[in-house]
C-alpha cells in the first residue's frame, strides 16, 4: 500500500534528547470559570473527556461531560489559558462522544453524539452548526467519527453493531454506497475507523482485537465489502487505531493493556508496548511519528515513547483516575494537550516555546 507522508515544519527531536526535552517542559492549564453550582474548590471542568487539534494547531476543541445541564463544545486559543478567550458551540442534547476537525479547513470541525442521535457538522469561526444529520434512520448510535484526509467524506462508526458510515463532508448526505454492513459476524463490533493518509484504504478495528483493511473510493465514499487483509491484532477489543503521519506504521491499542505497531508495508507487528496493566484508552502519534503518547485506564501516568527504538522516553503523572485521559500531540510541534485530571485541559510544552 502506498501513502502519502507528512511534510514536516519543525525539526525532529533526537532520541536521546528527549527525556531531558519532556522534562523541562511546562504544563499550562485551561481552566473554565466557575459556575454557581461547582461546589468550592471545584473545577467545572473536571469532566472533561475528550480533546482535538485544528490543522493549524491555533484551536484546540475540548469536550466536557455536562456542566450545569448544557453540552457544549468549548474551542479554546492556546496561547490563552482563560475561559473569555475560549467560544462554546451548542446544540447537541445528550453527552457528546466525540469531535474532529476537518483537516484541510481550520475552521470546520464534526461532533457525534450517541444520546442524542446526531453527527453536526460545525463553523467555529461562526460559532454555528452548519449541517445536521440524524443517524437513526441508519440504525447507528455514533460514537466515532473522522473526516478523510482529503476534508470530502465522513467515516462513522457506532455504539455497537456492525455498520459503518460514510457522509459527504459538506452536506451530511450519505455517500451512494455509504453504509458497510460487516458480513463477518466473527469479528464482533466494530469499534473504531480511520481512513489512511493516501486516502484509499479504510482500516477498521473491531470487538474481538481483529483490524480489516478495505478498500476505500475517494471519489464516491464507497467502502469495499470484503476486506483486502484481516489481521488478528490483539486478543480483546480494538480501542484506539492511528497511523503514522509518515506513512511507516499503523499503531493499535487494546484492552489486552498493550500497544502494537505494524509496519503498513509488510503488514507485520514490529513492536509492542506492554508496560501497564490496565486497558490502553488512547493513543497519539506526533507529527513527525517519531513519539506516541499513551493513556490508560485507572492512575497510571502517560507515557512517551519512542516509536523507532521502542523506549520510554518520559512519564506524564496523572493526579486522579478520575476521568481516562484524552490525549493528542499538536500537529506541528511537541506539544501534548491532554485531559481527564481535575484540572480540565492542559499542555504539556508552553505555548511560547519556539524550540
Amino acid at each position: 500500500m502506498q501513502y502519502q507522508s507528512t511534510i514536516l515544519t519543525h525539526p525532529s527531536l533526537a532520541r536521546d534528547q528527549a527525556s531531558t526535552f519532556f522534562r523541562t517542559q511546562r504544563t499550562r492549564e485551561y481552566r473554565e470559570q466557575l459556575g454557581p453550582a461547582t461546589p468550592r474548590g471545584a473545577s467545572s471542568s473536571s469532566t472533561l473527556r475528550t480533546i482535538a487539534w485544528n490543522a493549524l494547531g491555533n484551536r484546540i476543541a475540548a469536550v466536557s461531560s455536562p456542566i450545569h445541564g448544557t453540552h457544549i463544545i468549548r474551542i479554546w486559543n492556546p496561547e490563552r489559558a482563560d475561559s473569555r478567550y475560549s467560544t462554546e458551540l451548542k446544540g447537541h442534547t445528550g453527552m457528546i462522544d466525540c469531535v474532529a476537525w476537518d483537516p484541510t479547513f481550520s475552521d470546520r470541525l464534526v461532533s457525534c453524539s450517541a444520546a442524542d442521535g446526531t453527527v453536526r457538522l460545525w463553523d467555529a469561526r461562526l460559532n454555528r452548526t452548519l449541517q445536521i444529520f440524524r443517524t437513526g434512520m441508519v440504525g447507528i448510535e455514533p460514537v466515532f467519527v473522522r473526516f478523510t484526509p482529503d476534508g470530502r467524506w465522513l467515516v462513522v462508526s457506532g455504539q455497537r453493531g456492525r455498520k459503518l458510515l460514510v457522509l459527504d463532508a459538506a452536506t451530511l448526505q450519505v455517500a451512494g454506497a455509504g453504509i458497510l454492513t460487516d458480513s463477518r459476524p466473527q469479528d464482533g463490533d466494530i469499534t473504531r475507523a480511520i481512513v489512511t493518509f493516501s486516502g484509499n484504504v479504510l482500516a477498521i478495528g473491531y470487538s474481538t482485537g481483529v483490524v480489516t483493511l478495505h478498500s476505500f473510493d475517494i471519489s464516491t465514499g464507497e467502502i469495499g465489502k470484503d476486506p483486502l487483509v484481516s489481521l488478528t491484532a490483539h486478543r480483546t477489543s480494538i480501542t484506539c487505531l492511528e497511523f503514522d503521519p509518515c506513512g511507516r506504521y499503523m499503531a493499535l491499542g487494546s484492552n489486552d493493556s498493550l500497544v502494537s505497531i505494524w509496519d503498513v508495508q509488510e503488514l507485520v507487528c514490529v513492536r509492542t508496548f506492554g508496560k501497564y496493566a490496565q486497558a490502553v484508552k488512547c493513543i497519539s502519534i506526533s507529527f513527525d511519528g517519531a513519539y506516541m503518547a499513551i493513556s490508560v485506564e485507572g492512575v497510571e501516568p502517560i507515557e512517551i515513547v519512542h516509536v523507532e527504538s521502542g523506549e520510554y522516553v518520559y512519564s506524564v503523572p496523572r493526579s486522579t483516575a478520575f476521568h481516562v485521559p484524552s490525549l493528542e500531540w499538536h500537529p506541528t510541534k511537541y506539544w501534548l494537550a491532554y485531559a481527564g485530571d481535575p484540572g480540565g485541559l492542559k499542555i504539556v510544552g508552553t505555548p511560547d516555546d519556539r524550540r
